[in-house]
């Protein structure tokens, strides 16, 4: 088998956008129903009967692409395409029974990269796709770096960015999301109802709140990036205020137990005349627990001087 490197990937990047005829795929006519599809395709397969009517209507321009995996060909690209075929066949144009290919002899991870690469020029992707495609493109090249030996020239994160024509942050961004958002906010962007920025801010919050995003996002039907930064804003400053006042009363009732002249606390933070005698009445009697205590005492006492 030949070897397959990035710049083949880059090859079907400029084959899928139109830029540039790739040589490398073999001509073959099959039967569409002895076609299997890619089991990881996560593309949606819509409108399958529109895209039928405009085979009959005009001919199939562009098609679908194949690997042969141990002697089975699958689907890189083109999987409603195929299913279009398919549905001709079925309403009785025998003339699909026999489909032009293009095929090419792969691997299993370089058969999920070609995937990636061949549907991300020949749809419009959803954000929520694009945020799959990005992690499933760096999976796909970290296993073909291990089974195949795959080069990988520079930053991983660059490649995939390079390969998806996007630019590295928004690369970040997509990775933030599939890492951390809740299921509820990948649920509520998988339907559309949330942006790629409004879902990244989502996932740098807590899952609590992000669960209450996605409640209200379910109930409206949408919500922007800069209402969940102000809302998140908010409920932080919130805390924040909670944590100021909480301390604060902390430490009056902590002054208010002890003793009248160790209230008086200098602002350097030295140590009381009646706290050194103490000290050295501990030590002279023997008792090296009181002087312990008394030692950690005036500890306290000096860090919270410096505070004040």
């Amino acid at each position: 088998m030949a070897k397959f490197g990035i710049n083949d990937l880059i090859d079907i990047k400029k084959k899928e956008s139109g830029s540039e005829t790739v040589d490398e795929y073999k001509e073959i006519w099959l039967n569409p129903r002895d076609v299997k599809p890619s089991e990881s395709n996560f593309y949606s397969q819509e409108n399958i009967e529109e895209l039928a009517d405009s085979f009959l209507a005009v001919g199939q321009q562009q098609p679908t692409v194949l690997a042969r995996v141990n002697g089975e060909f699958r689907i890189v690209s083109g999987h409603r395409r195929n299913l279009a075929n398919i549905k001709n066949l079925e309403r009785g144009y025998q003339e699909y029974g026999k489909v032009r290919y293009l095929y090419r002899d792969m691997t299993p991870a370089m058969l999920e990269l070609s995937l990636l690469m061949g549907n991300a020029y020949n749809r419009e992707l959803t954000g929520w796709e694009k945020s799959q495609q990005a992690k499933r493109l760096k999976e796909a090249l970290i296993r073909a770096k291990k089974e195949d030996g795959l080069k990988i020239p520079g930053k991983l994160r660059d490649v995939v960015a390079e390969l998806m024509n996007e630019s590295s942050t928004n690369i970040a961004r997509m990775e933030c999301i599939s890492n951390h958002a809740a299921p509820e906010i990948d649920e509520e962007f998988k339907k559309g109802n949330i942006g790629i920025s409004a879902a990244y801010e989502a996932a740098k919050l807590p899952l609590d709140e992000q669960r209450e995003i996605a409640k209200q996002v379910s109930q409206k039907g949408g919500i922007k990036a800069k209402e969940v930064t102000e809302r998140a804003m908010k409920k932080r400053k919130g805390k924040d205020n909670r944590k100021e006042k909480g301390f604060s009363m902390v430490q009056k009732q902590d002054m208010k137990s002890l003793p009248q002249d160790e209230k008086q606390i200098p602002e350097d933070g030295s140590v009381s005349k009646r706290e050194t005698k103490e000290t050295e009445q501990a030590v002279g009697g023997g008792n090296i627990r009181r002087f312990k205590k008394l030692n950690r005492h005036q500890e306290i006492l000096r860090e919270w001087g410096r505070e004040r």
